[in-house]
This record gives C-alpha cells, sequence and structure tokens, in this order.
C-alpha cells in the first residue's frame, strides 16, 4: 500500500475527529466533565495533525533540497577546472605586454 495514501487517510480521520471532538467540547448540553473530555481529544487529535503535517512538510523540504543538491553537483561537474583540463588539455594565455608609458602620474612627459 501506498505511504502516502495511508498518510491522507490518516490527516483526513484526524481532521474529522477534531471537528467531532470540537463540536462537543462546545456544546453546553454535556456536562462539563464530558466536554473536558472531548477538548482533551480535540487537542490531542490537533496535536497528532501538526505533527503529521510538519513531517509531511520535512519530506518536502528534503526533496527539494536533494534537488538542488543534485544541481549543483551537476553544474561543478561540468564547471570544473579540472574536467575543462581532462576534456581540452592545459590551458595557456598568451598576453601580448603593453608598453609601459613614458607618463607620470599627473600627466607630463619624463625626461
Amino acid at each position: 500500500m501506498d505511504p502516502n495514501r495511508i498518510r491522507d487517510v490518516e490527516i483526513k480521520r484526524l481532521e474529522e475527529l477534531a471537528a467531532l471532538a470540537y463540536k462537543n467540547a462546545m456544546d453546553e448540553g454535556l456536562r462539563m466533565k464530558t466536554r473536558e473530555s472531548w477538548y482533551q481529544k480535540y487537542t490531542n487529535a490537533v496535536l497528532a495533525l501538526n505533527q503529521l503535517l510538519k513531517d509531511l512538510q520535512y519530506k518536502d523540504y528534503e526533496k527539494r533540497l536533494k534537488v538542488i543538491e543534485e544541481s549543483r553537483k551537476l553544474r561543478r561537474t561540468v564547471l570544473s577546472s579540472a574536467d575543462a583540463r581532462k576534456l581540452f588539455g592545459p590551458v595557456t594565455r598568451r598576453v601580448k605586454q603593453r608598453k609601459r608609458s613614458s607618463r607620470s602620474l599627473n600627466g607630463k612627459r619624463i625626461g
């Protein structure tokens, strides 16, 4: 059975239980002790529901983080200089040396 389906069913049940418990907790026709009991059930259902939803959110974050990490690994692989040297060999730049200016910093000729 699919774990996501099971979790969805449990979330739905907890939502229904919380709604029923809240309705009974607010029912002034019930004895105070009974209402307190329903309010405790409501609190427990909401706490369990929040925990399930947090876990679901963390799993979603983990999936997103994994995708980001994989894309960074791919970019590093594609853009790494070591891989470029393997593919293209050593790269040397030949830059012509510029003539040194015979002007000083204030723009006047020296000499």
